[in-house]
């Protein structure tokens, strides 16, 4: 279905034009893993989902695979209270500019102040891994706090564009998760030899 979409960028040059939100390392244990393809379609699907991100829900196991060979992407996973919380990926490109390419909380652990503390590891752990500019992109579609969010720690925006998408609805993102699994039981019975 066809919708008006504003999409926002934004970016911040610097660890000095940073906000980090206060004691941020105390709240959340946030640790790197290692890409899975997996665990990213899940991750993608669970924090996703409510804000009908899609672009990658049509993946098959080789586009997951050529995608990780291909580009310098890092996965790290937030956890509060013992449970997953949200996560974040940041890929760098050759200029070593890192793209927050997804960045959320799952539904579960919204509205509690994890987002400004995922944020705050996000940034720091781009530039400790030598990035130059972090960059991003959010749109109308996402959840209302993330602007907001991006904002209070320290991002401008460097660009505006509003578009008509193709968003899809409920029951094709659902038909998207199903290929997902369907693919993935495949390949697995494939490589048991059953």
């Amino acid at each position: 279905m066809m919708e008006k979409v504003k999409t926002t960028w934004l970016e911040i040059t610097s660890p000095d034009e940073a906000n980090f939100k206060e004691d941020f390392t105390g709240i959340m244990e946030i640790r790197e893993v290692e890409n899975d393809m997996y665990i990213n379609f899940m991750l993608f699907a669970g924090v996703g989902l409510p804000w009908r991100w899609y672009s990658r829900l049509n993946w098959t196991l080789p586009d997951w695979e050529d995608y990780f060979s291909r580009v310098r992407a890092k996965t790290f996973l937030g956890f509060a209270e013992g449970r997953i919380a949200g996560y974040y990926e940041i890929v760098f490109d050759d200029k070593n500019d890192a793209e927050i390419k997804f960045f959320g909380l799952l539904p579960s652990q919204m509205d509690k102040g994890l987002g400004g503390v995922l944020l705050s590891h996000a940034i720091k752990s781009s530039f400790d891994n030598g990035a130059s500019r972090i960059w991003l992109h959010t749109c109308t579609g996402d959840s209302e706090a993330a602007l907001g969010n991006y904002l209070s720690r320290g991002f401008r925006i460097y660009k505006e564009e509003e578009a008509y998408e193709d968003v899809p609805g409920k029951d094709e993102l659902v038909s998207m998760i199903s290929r997902f699994f369907s693919s993935y039981y495949d390949h697995f019975r494939r490589k048991a030899g059953n």
